[in-house]
């Protein structure tokens, strides 16, 4: 990296010892300077911190993080710091195009885009915050907690200077393991009480108390807490969107209908736009069974680009609700969409096959063998066998049996189709003759797949043609008919 664009990286810890390789090495190749603030640890954090090459220095904890981090900046030498916390990862960027943000010079600083993981890692809630910025000894956080570094920079450089990177920083401190194990949610309400005493309308302070106990699922709290602290801002902050989504989403776990319509009322009229609030709005409408108003925002969602559920659960959403309003083309679309973006989520395939059980599939099994690749495939259809959904394990290794054949590869076939024999044998469910046709099927696509990987092939027997012929055969008596009745697929 050029010399006039050295870069720190300044990290707080506090009994982060396994978190914290992960944060360093995911940022070495852009730093030349590490520098670690403990707050007081009691296991290894000290010692990995050293072993990565960190300058560690010690600070005695005053339940103010602000306070933390500028400790941290005072000790940084580079040009510009990078900020994170121990429990966050930088996600991959090359060195090059790291340089080049570094060498605007009339940028101050940067907002990068932060994805928290929550619960067991299925939930996700996106937020930015300034990360990236010049060491000027003017620019430092403000806060007790959730502190900043954005405001000092706009003061300094009278609004200018700050702008949007392409940057994602990935925190896993808010997953349930790590959030019983260190007691956060009451050590953070704690400071944040402390702090309204001192200035009780503080519309920051206000909001990140209602963050905390949504995340503790104090819901009614937390709604009380973003209400008020909405009616404390000008509309101009920078966390005011934030805070409008955060209330949405509080009002719609709570299935407060009216609250929640008068709010989005309101909310839509400032934003119209907004994709993260048309987005609560067709949630909204899709559980009233106001499906024409549900397909509106939805669509408006994903063609704007809503942070708050990846695209994939938008699209299973939008599927549902033209489903609902038996606009089944349509559904089957979103719901192959879904499907090719998160294979390993198999409910948009199993609406798909619900379509083709009633008639109402226009998706070739070709098109519909091609959502992931046949290694994913054959992988959840060994995974789905072993936990005992075994109608499904079968459409999915037929699925890769078709998918690998209009390759013209042999390679893999037989791997597939013994799979799928040893998935048929434990499906005591699918009745006689069926069976007994299945097994034979079965049986005689191995005998095929062999041929073809040896290269067989004469005038009336084409190995791979036949093979494919039976699968299909296959996938449209487990789909269409025994599947429905007999071995029901999960729901």
């Amino acid at each position: 990296m050029p010399e006039h664009a050295s870069v720190s990286l300044c990290v707080i810890a506090r009994n982060e010892e396994h978190f914290l390789p992960s944060c360093i090495s995911s940022v070495r190749h852009l730093v030349g300077e590490i520098i670690v603030v403990d707050t007081g640890s009691t296991d290894r954090t000290t010692e990995v911190a050293l072993q990565s090459g960190a300058r560690v220095y010690s600070f005695l904890w005053r339940e103010n993080f602000a306070a933390a981090r500028n400790y941290a900046l005072d000790r940084a030498t580079g040009d510009w710091i990078l900020v994170l916390d121990a429990d966050e990862i930088l996600g991959r960027i090359e060195a090059e195009a790291f340089a080049r943000l570094l060498a605007n010079p009339n940028v101050e600083g940067y907002f990068v885009h932060i994805r928290n993981y929550l619960g067991s890692g299925e939930g996700i809630m996106e937020d930015q915050a300034v990360r990236l910025f010049r060491n000027k000894p003017c620019y430092r956080f403000e806060g007790a907690i959730h502190e900043q570094v954005a405001a000092s920079i706009m003061r300094a450089g009278a609004g200018r200077g700050l702008v949007s990177a392409e940057l994602v920083i990935h925190h896993f401190g808010y997953l349930d393991r790590h959030v019983q194990a260190k007691n956060k949610h009451q050590r953070n309400v704690s400071i944040i009480t402390r702090a309204l005493a001192q200035d009780p309308a503080d519309p920051f302070l206000m909001y990140c108390l209602g963050i905390e106990y949504l995340h503790s699922n104090q819901i009614e709290e937390g709604i009380r807490c973003l209400e008020h602290s909405l009616t404390l801002m000008r509309g101009r902050e920078g966390y005011f969107h934030d805070a409008l989504v955060a209330l949405g989403a509080a009002l719609l776990q709570a299935e407060d209908k009216e609250r929640l319509v008068r709010f989005l009322t309101r909310a839509l009229q400032m934003l119209p736009d907004d994709p993260d609030l048309n987005l609560l709005q067709g949630m909204a409408a899709l559980r009233d069974n106001t499906s024409a108003c549900a397909v509106y925002g939805l669509r408006r969602a994903l063609s704007e680009r809503s942070r708050l559920l990846p695209a994939y659960q938008i699209l299973t959403l939008l599927g549902d609700a033209y489903n609902s309003m038996a606009r089944h083309e349509e559904a089957e679309q979103a719901y192959f969409e879904a499907l090719c973006l998160a294979p390993h989520l198999l409910y948009p395939l199993i609406q798909i096959l619900s379509l083709r059980q009633r008639g109402k599939s226009t998706l070739s099994w070709e098109a519909l063998s091609r959502f992931t690749a046949p290694t994913t495939k054959m992988a959840l259809g060994k995974d789905l066998n072993d936990r005992g959904e075994v109608a499904l394990a079968l459409v999915l290794l037929l699925l890769t049996i078709i998918d690998v054949r209009l390759t013209e590869k042999a390679k893999g076939l037989s791997e597939a189709c013994g799979a799928y024999r040893r998935a048929l044998e434990r499906c005591q469910s699918v009745p006689e003759p069926w069976y007994t046709y299945l097994s034979a099927s079965a049986s005689e696509m191995e005998v095929r797949a062999a041929a073809a990987a040896r290269g067989i092939t004469l005038p009336f027997f084409s190995p791979l043609q036949g093979l494919y012929e039976l699968a299909l055969n296959n996938l449209e008596l487990l789909a269409t008919g025994l599947c429905s009745t007999q071995a029901r697929l999960p729901g």
